[in-house]
């Protein structure tokens, strides 16, 4: 085993060591998956807080990405899928989520608060009335009930507000 002489191949395999043991360790979701313990004797705050919804157009649909902040007060985990959470439209039907197969599920755990974001795939008749996002019985507003054409929207450009409301923020959705 001549090679195992060489300082090149030991240094190699070192790197390599080096760079596999950062890899396994480092958090692979560094931006969504921060979570903040729940503090008892502060005053109670929003359950659900909606930061900023994203639509954008797929031809005939769209995919709307809601990116919230939710405070888990419950002994168990919550994963972010139906039944526990629900975006619902004015008469009342549920819209299906948007998820990919290598994608897992948001997931928040218990007692704690944390930042997620939801994808759902909204037809035409979605975007006709309000839209209502329920998690665990606490509603907030994600569309007001102010109708949107999406053949005025352009495709696979994204248009995106910040908090629960729709109506005059979507520059001329």
């Amino acid at each position: 085993m001549s090679f195992l002489k060489r300082f090149e191949v030991w240094l190699l395999i070192l790197l390599s060591l080096g760079a596999s043991i950062w890899v396994f360790t480092t958090d692979s979701d560094p931006g969504l998956g921060e979570q903040e313990p729940i503090a008892t004797d502060a005053a109670p705050e929003a359950g659900l807080n909606i930061h900023r919804c994203t639509l954008e157009r797929d031809y005939g649909n769209a995919r709307l990405d809601i990116e919230l902040r939710y405070r888990n007060t419950s002994p168990r985990p919550l994963i972010l899928l139906p039944p526990d959470v629900k975006l619902l439209t004015a008469d009342g039907k549920e819209v299906p989520p948007f998820t990919l197969p290598v994608e897992k599920p948001a997931q928040i755990a218990a007692q704690t608060a944390q930042d997620v974001r939801l994808r759902y795939w909204l037809d035409k008749s979605h975007l006709q009335g309000s839209l209502t996002l329920e998690i665990r019985g606490e509603k907030a507003e994600v569309k007001s009930a102010s109708p949107v054409d999406l053949d005025k929207l352009e495709n696979g450009k994204p248009k995106t507000w910040t908090g629960p409301m729709f109506e005059n923020q979507t520059n001329g959705i």
